[in-house]
């Protein structure tokens, strides 16, 4: 076997010839692809002229080209049989054909570059030395033709997965709970099990913040504010400076020990929503102007010199908020893209837009006949594993079902059993809650136990004059005693300015506030 392909470089360069706006499709074919010289010569020559506005072109124009650019190019094109392969690709190239071809010279330019690296490609190639038994030989053939790109760095990263699996996680639950006990406890004592504050004082207490290894589920309707809320935390995590609505000021974040909180790396994966989307988002939470405001340009008095407040704290900590789309998640790249970010990037906290089902999810295993249902299953599995292997946190979201979604006159608790798709996502979450909007036939409802809280002294009297919004029903919290518990909360969703007004049981039964876990930080007034 060889991963050099010179039929199928002819059959690209062929078709590049009579059809270079294929570039537009097929974006990522580089010279690196070709093994062969003459092939990387005349595609950089066609590339070229393409990106000077050629849509159609000929065997001279590609030969001109390079006797133009001369120089090294020049010669290996002339003294290693630039022309006739030229020629020959030209003769022998069909546009019908171009996928197949396409892919052939894109698995041996991978496979080649995976072998350089050192990494096992036995499974797909046999060099021609240890050949002994032509029939496996072709059954190798078979299977690399048969394979994906995203089939053979699959495989690979199985393989360095098992690897790392044996090394770093074998072993983990193996012998006597009682050694090390001992240091566990003043671990806790003098490091808790608490992460950075999210966004809410109350939430942030109960699930003891944003703590790596852990997988955080949100689940709402459309339009109640679940990729927008996502964007607020993080933004809460990635940028220590921001407005506040309780100073009227930009503020800078100090800890306990009275330093400068210093911002985290946020991986921010997008399914839907385009970049100018969330940055508008992000310039309202930072700056605490209605991003109405700012979409229409439509800005009162002062509020346009906040809003480039906000962005210079963007740019001060450029690189801390890192955007990631995939149009069309599966298991595959979702795992891959979080994977390169925390190894490569040194990301720990990541939130994934909100698990769906897609194409792309569904055909990768319509032949194994699973349910959607246990797709979606599959993919907060994914998550919650890859939060524990890695240490990160992660926070992803899921719709709600049509049950959950209609106007519930005694606002009645929702748990796992309003997710669309499969309540079986939320078996696989460190802490899962769902968020609903509040409406007044709702809140007038709840009322009377509300006030009964506010003569006992449960509650404040100030949440008559400042109605909650939404409602957010914990029903799980793994590691924690605030589960099937309500927090009743004043959101703006055009700002991002919230308030925790007072938490109930599930059954709107007013009880204590956790214990403010973040009291010791506080915020001082900048100027930016």
């Amino acid at each position: 076997m060889t991963l050099s392909d010179l039929t199928a470089y002819r059959h690209v360069i062929g078709c590049l010839i009579y059809k270079p706006q294929l570039f537009l499709e097929y974006s990522d074919i580089q010279p690196i692809d070709f093994d062969y010289r003459p092939a990387r010569v005349c595609l950089n020559a066609i590339k070229k002229l393409y990106g000077a506005g050629a849509v159609e072109l000929s065997i001279l124009e590609i030969d001109q080209e390079i006797e133009r650019g001369g120089g090294v190019a020049l010669q290996i094109y002339k003294t290693e049989g630039g022309l006739q392969f030229l020629k020959d690709a030209y003769n022998i190239a069909s546009l019908s054909n171009f996928d197949l071809y396409y892919t052939r010279v894109k698995k041996c330019s991978l496979l080649r570059r995976l072998q350089n690296a050192k990494y096992d490609i036995s499974e797909f190639f046999i060099e021609d030395k240890d050949v002994n038994n032509p029939i496996e030989e072709q059954k190798i053939k078979d299977h690399l033709e048969e394979s994906s790109l995203e089939d053979i760095l699959n495989s690979v990263e199985k393989n360095y997965s098992e690897i790392r699996n044996e090394y770093l996680n074998g072993g983990r639950l193996k012998g006597d709970p009682a050694e090390g006990i001992n240091k566990l406890i003043e671990d806790l004592k003098t490091s808790p099990s608490i992460g950075p504050s999210l966004e809410g004082k109350i939430f942030s207490s109960a699930c003891r913040g944003a703590r790596k290894g852990c997988f955080f589920l949100k689940s709402a309707s459309t339009s109640a504010g679940k990729s927008r809320t996502s964007i607020f935390d993080a933004c809460r995590l990635a940028y220590p400076k921001r407005w506040s609505w309780k100073l009227n000021s930009f503020i800078q974040e100090v800890d306990a020990k009275g330093e400068f909180v210093q911002p985290r790396k946020v991986l921010f994966i997008v399914t839907e929503m385009d970049k100018e989307e969330i940055q508008t988002i992000m310039l309202a939470y930072l700056s605490g102007i209605d991003e109405d405001h700012i979409i229409t340009g439509k800005y009162e008095f002062g509020e346009y010199t906040r809003v480039k407040q906000a962005a210079k704290i963007m740019e001060e900590y450029s690189g801390y908020f890192l955007i990631e789309e995939i149009s069309d998640p599966n298991l595959q790249n979702v795992e891959a893209t979080i994977k390169k970010y925390a190894t490569v990037d040194d990301v720990k906290y990541v939130f994934f837009d909100y698990i769906h089902s897609t194409a792309s999810m569904i055909s990768q295993f319509t032949r194994n006949n699973l349910r959607e249902d246990v797709i979606l299953m599959m993919m907060a599995n994914q998550l919650k594993q890859l939060a524990k292997d890695y240490g990160l946190f992660i926070f992803s979201a899921t719709q709600v079902n049509a049950l959950a979604m209609g106007d519930d006159d005694e606002i009645k608790f929702k748990d796992e059993k309003s997710i669309r798709g499969s309540k079986a996502v939320a078996d696989k979450c460190d802490m899962g809650y769902v968020m609903t909007r509040i409406s007044d036939k709702g809140w007038n409802s709840v009322l009377p136990g509300i006030q009964k809280a506010i003569r006992e002294g449960i509650i404040s009297s100030d949440i008559l004059d400042k109605k909650p919004t939404h409602i957010l029903d914990i029903y799980k919290m793994r590691r924690g005693r605030y589960k099937m518990v309500r927090i009743w909360v004043r959101l703006h969703l055009g700002t991002g300015e919230r308030e925790d007004m007072f938490i109930t049981t599930a059954e709107n039964q007013p009880i204590n506030e956790p214990l403010d876990l973040f009291s010791g930080g506080k915020e001082i007034p900048i100027t930016i």
